[in-house]
């Protein structure tokens, strides 16, 4: 049985990505479109391990204090990790035919990042725009464990598991046909 691909994770760090101490700063503005850029294509945010309930300063203060757990000799590396889930045009429209809370689908999502490493994510919802021909959720997560001090690690095979889990998780919201 071949299963439909809903859309596809992408892991956006790389070599010298995310590496200055404003990066997450910059990515926690620009996924909740506090950024000061006029779009108003944000569906949803929300988060965990944070307490999402203040405010967007309060947040990236708290990516910051859990980073000051980590000590390191050198360079810190990356200081935060942004991961982007692309749907599909057949994900997008399957989720919109079944009526499915793309807000409780983007944090069972973001979940995944946080029982692994026991980070703090940040999930944005954006929908298509000009500039972005697709619905898509963004992920910031914390690179400190805010439980250990230790840096998260990530892998290829590792964002491909996780690309499998969010498959699996559309598909458990649609009917059985829709595949």
């Amino acid at each position: 049985m071949k299963t439909t691909s809903f859309g596809t994770l992408i892991n956006k760090a790389g070599n010298g990505k995310y590496t200055n101490q404003d990066a997450p700063e910059n990515l926690i503005r620009y996924i909740t479109r506090t950024n000061g850029e006029p779009k108003n294509d944000l569906i949803a945010w929300g988060g965990l391990g944070i307490l999402e309930y203040k405010s967007i300063d309060s947040i990236i203060g708290q990516f910051s204090l859990a980073q000051q757990l980590h000590t390191r000799k050198g360079d810190f590396g990356r200081f935060i990790d942004h991961e982007i889930f692309s749907f599909s045009p057949k994900g997008e429209s399957l989720l919109d035919e079944n009526n499915v809370d793309i807000d409780r689908l983007a944090r069972e999502m973001a979940y995944t990042f946080y029982e692994t490493d026991h980070c703090q994510v940040l999930y944005g919802v954006h929908s298509p725009s000009e500039k972005d021909a697709h619905l898509h959720i963004h992920f910031a997560i914390n690179t400190v464990s805010f439980e250990t001090g230790n840096k998260r690690r990530e892998n290829i095979s590792q964002t491909r598991e996780r690309n499998t889990q969010f498959q699996n998780m559309i598909a458990a919201r649609l009917p059985n046909d829709d595949m």
